[in-house]
């Protein structure tokens, strides 16, 4: 009879994972999310007709939401230290 052949051990090697985000993605992050709050609080406290609520308020928002928003999941910083 032939032995069996015995089972090769088989080394599991784990790669290192990281966050894909950096610590300075997430402060542009939070600082896209604090702008959109004062956007919409500047759109409740306003008037009809003011200038706050008309002009000021919705050009905060469009710029939380097109370009910090997008910028700090998109950009990749250095992964030095943060």
């Amino acid at each position: 009879m032939a032995k069996p052949k015995e089972k090769e051990k088989r080394r599991t090697t784990f790669q290192k994972h990281e966050i894909p985000f950096s610590k300075k993605n997430f402060i542009v992050l939070i600082v896209g999310i604090v702008i959109i709050f004062i956007g919409f609080y500047l759109m409740a406290i306003g008037g009809v007709d003011s200038f706050i609520a008309i002009t000021l308020a919705p050009i905060l928002l469009f710029l939380a939401y097109v370009i910090i928003i997008p910028f700090g999941i998109l950009k990749k910083f250095k992964n030095g230290k943060d």
